[in-house]
């Protein structure tokens, strides 16, 4: 079976790959939700069960598993934090640099987990995506990091990241200087066209599925009478 991006031209192909980032979460999600491609992330609880958790898959994490989809036809499965990465319960203390960062039990905004990560970090660190992306990251392959290996791990992702991450449309736009007054309307005309290729993908295939069932439908019939 052809991948879902063969049914579009190569020109329609490039501009989709290309202006795919101008969606926001909500028309992610959308085209997520009718394809059946997860985006909310699963926690393992200590009995072993999984459940879905409260938060959803960051926005680029979101974008790779649709252009997987387009590329191959194949979903990706959820991201799930194991339960060495998991803790059911908030840190009822300010947490210490030996203590271990777990998913459940890290305090985003909280003052005393800025106040630690700043002091292991010159007074650089912030809370931000940057923060985020490294957290999941290492839940995402079971692992727990200190607070100090987290301190080096923001630290060393801050001076790797020279500039906008992809998914961060507006910044990059305006990183090349071309955010201007009217980028809401820019992005709605981009984020309406990707959208419009993409029901346009949704519509082929659903084309192409009714008519294979109908071959289907007309072999046995054919098997029978004979």
């Amino acid at each position: 079976m052809k991948p879902p991006l063969a049914t579009l031209k190569p020109h329609e192909i490039e501009r989709l790959l290309t202006d795919i980032y101008y969606l926001n979460s909500a028309e992610l999600r959308g085209f997520c939700k009718a394809r059946g491609i997860p985006y909310t992330i699963r926690i393992e609880s200590p009995d072993g069960r999984f459940t879905r958790s409260k938060d959803a898959d960051r926005k680029g994490i979101v974008i790779d598993r649709i252009v997987h989809f387009l590329n191959t036809g194949a979903i990706k499965p959820a991201t799930t934090f194991r339960r060495q990465a998991v803790s059911s319960k908030e840190l009822a203390r300010a947490p210490l640099e030996s203590d271990r960062v777990r998913y459940g039990e890290y305090k985003n905004h909280d003052a005393a987990t800025l106040n630690l990560m700043k002091q292991l970090t010159d007074g650089k660190f912030e809370f931000g995506a940057m923060a985020q992306e490294v957290l999941r990251a290492c839940w995402s392959r079971n692992q727990a990091p200190t607070y100090r290996e987290f301190a080096r791990l923001w630290e060393k992702a801050v001076s790797d990241h020279s500039k906008p991450n992809p998914e961060w449309a507006f910044l990059t736009d305006l990183s090349r200087g071309t955010a201007g007054r009217d980028w809401r309307k820019l992005r709605s005309r981009k984020a309406s066209a990707v959208l419009s290729l993409l029901g346009k993908i949704t519509a082929q295939q659903s084309f192409r599925n009714e008519n294979s069932k109908g071959r289907e439908v007309a072999a046995k019939g054919s098997v029978k009478r004979g």
